[in-house]
């Protein structure tokens, strides 16, 4: 092998295990979320808060994020963004430790769930930055590969964040949910060592991408393409973020049990991979995404209707929802990309789509548990879920078509 393909193969590696680290300490939380209500006392419009946080913190960060790239570098600010994201995990952990923490105190100590939410806050802030930065990364070092690199990346994204989700409830039984809720720590430890091994990317003969150093200026702003865009990606966000935090809930509520709940999330995020491989490999062949689009947002319209009809079917609709949500992911962040018509335009578009598109997000998981707690039930969720499944459809269509940003 030679040294040229031995780095670039070095390059790739350490892409993909800090693209490991972007989901599986929020993906873990979903399974236990009902165990984490009976023990904290939270309502289910507080435990949707706990879900919103992250989508939150993306959208708090994601527009600047890029400042701190041009600042100190794209590997130096992902090392840091690791060990920040590292130290949140264990702060959320460390719920149960504290006084007022016990189920015999439940909802009674502000001490109970103050690190429950304030890591939660951190890790996520720290997510947001590999959110925004791997894509630059990707961009500046596999320029002829974007959509393939994508996909691959993507692949590895989905598939720990998988991992978690199934292993939740296993784990929690074995070390109590805050246990389960700090194991993703020792993943974003082992990542930043692994990180810490990069070399710099000029060694491989890539330039840095030279990232913007203002967010979403005006001519972005007012620009439709670029908020065709951004709303695909908060569009496809939302109903990520509602199903991963609800989904064992909306199954639970038709008598299945809490570990096969997980394991249907588990399987939700896991087909996604084999999506994300497949769709990576017609994104690099085709210039115009429109087919593609549309037929991913149609998986999700068939597994939010199947959910309301056929619930009897749910690990069918599981796998028809996960192929959708792996796949509009990936195809969000393709978008950013392709659309994009340089390298400094991504880091702008991908600040403003992941900046705004996580905002409108922000207020899925929330929203959801606050409709169910004033009906009592899933059906209209559901029923809101599937018209944002429509908006994403036609977004998609719009964002799809083969045109860029002007400069």
């Amino acid at each position: 092998m030679s040294s040229r393909t031995s780095s670039r193969l070095m390059l790739l590696v350490t892409v993909l295990v800090v693209a490991a680290n972007l989901r599986p300490a929020i993906t873990v939380v979903g399974p236990l979320i009902e165990t984490v209500g009976a023990d904290t006392g939270l309502t289910p419009t507080a435990l949707g808060l706990l879900g919103s946080i992250p989508i939150i913190a993306f959208a708090a960060v994601s527009p600047f994020v890029h400042l701190l790239g041009v600042r100190f570098g794209l590997e130096r600010t992902i090392f840091v963004s690791l060990l920040v994201l590292t130290a949140g995990t264990l702060l959320r952990s460390a719920s149960g430790l504290l006084p007022g923490g016990d189920s015999e105190a439940a909802g009674e100590g502000w001490l109970a769930v103050l690190p429950l939410y304030a890591g939660t806050a951190l890790l996520s802030a720290a997510i947001g930055v590999g959110n925004v930065l791997v894509p630059a990364v990707v961009k500046r070092d596999f320029p002829d590969r974007v959509a393939l690199m994508t996909g691959v990346y993507t692949a590895a994204l989905v598939a720990a964040a998988a991992s978690f989700s199934a292993a939740a409830v296993p784990l929690a039984e074995w070390l109590g949910w805050e246990g389960a809720f700090g194991s993703a720590a020792a993943l974003a430890l082992a990542a930043a060592a692994v990180w810490a091994l990069r070399g710099r990317p000029c060694d491989d003969g890539a330039d840095e991408v030279p990232l913007s150093s203002t967010p979403a200026p005006s001519s972005l702003l007012r620009q439709p393409l670029a908020w065709q865009v951004t709303l695909f990606f908060g569009l496809q966000s939302t109903l990520f973020y509602v199903l991963l935090t609800w989904f064992p809930a909306v199954q639970t509520s038709h008598g299945i049990g809490e570990a096969q709940a997980g394991y249907w999330l588990g399987l939700f995020q896991a087909i996604g991979v084999v999506a994300s491989l497949v769709i990576g490999q017609v994104l690099q062949r085709s210039r115009d995404q429109r087919i593609v689009a549309a037929a991913v947002a149609g998986f999700m319209i068939i597994a939010l209707a199947g959910m309301i009809l056929a619930p009897a079917l749910m690990p069918l609709w599981a796998l028809s929802g996960g192929i959708s949500s792996g796949s509009s992911l990936m195809l969000g962040l393709t978008f950013i990309s392709l659309r994009a018509s340089s390298p400094t335009q991504v880091g702008r578009l991908s600040g403003m789509a992941q900046g705004f598109g996580y905002l409108l997000a922000a207020a899925g998981p929330v929203l959801a548990g606050m409709l169910y707690e004033a009906v009592g039930s899933w059906t209209p969720v559901l029923l809101c879920a599937l018209a944002v499944a429509v908006a994403q459809l036609v977004m998609g269509l719009l964002a799809g078509r083969s045109v860029q940003l002007r400069s």
